[in-house]
């Protein structure tokens, strides 16, 4: 089994939860939603025998906690923390393999700061305004209607939200939604109270979808 260094970075207006495991050249793993430092083990289990894989809570997620967590925490934040850490643990331009929200994170990472990355494998950035015309106002309004849902009804209920606009079926994990599969009706709602079955697969996970 291999060793486990966890430690903390303190950044601006946060303090970072890491974790470093394995040899070689060094990968960071940004994961997607609620992805914390522990969502890609099994994945991280396959890359330690070539590179230290650093993975980390981002900040206000999970061990990372926030100096004001009322006050949230914004992209360029994320970004921010990101170049920290690996300026903290590198002098050498690293690996990068963001998933959704840590694809988005690390495509802006290259753009702020291009000398920090050697290498990025964007995985499904979150970026609509990447999509054709009429994806994009679709995905526009599903996005509104995700925020009204939780500002309205609370967390739990707008993650199940994403997982009902996703095609995702909670009860039905060993079956991947299809591409244009039907959306969930009134009658096939979630019935677990896990935020984790009703969100997005994350990459490096068992139950990944396939990329289309």
């Amino acid at each position: 089994m291999t060793a486990v260094h966890k430690a903390a970075l303190a950044v601006p207006g946060a303090t970072l939860h890491y974790e470093v495991r394995g040899s070689g050249p060094l990968l960071l793993v940004s994961q997607s939603g609620e992805g914390d430092a522990n969502r890609s083990d099994a994945m991280v289990d396959h890359l330690v025998g070539r590179h230290a894989v650093v993975t980390y809570d981002r900040r206000g997620l999970s061990r990372s906690v926030l100096d004001e967590p009322a006050r949230g925490a914004t992209l360029d934040e994320h970004v921010d923390d990101v170049d920290r850490l690996l300026a903290h643990l590198t002098d050498e331009p690293a690996r990068m393999l963001g998933c959704s929200m840590g694809a988005v994170i690390g495509l802006r990472l290259a753009r702020h700061h291009p000398g920090r990355l050697a290498v990025l494998v964007a995985h499904e950035p979150a970026i609509p305004g990447l999509l054709p015309d009429a994806e994009r106002l679709r995905t526009h309004r599903e996005l509104d209607e995700m925020r009204l849902v939780f500002r309205r009804d609370g967390w739990l209920a707008g993650v199940r939200r994403i997982g009902e606009l996703l095609g995702i079926d909670p009860a039905r994990q060993e079956s991947e939604p299809a591409p244009g599969s039907p959306r969930w009706t009134p009658h096939a709602r979630p019935t677990s109270a896990s935020s984790s079955s009703t969100t997005p697969w994350p990459c490096g996970t068992p139950n990944s979808p396939p990329t289309n």
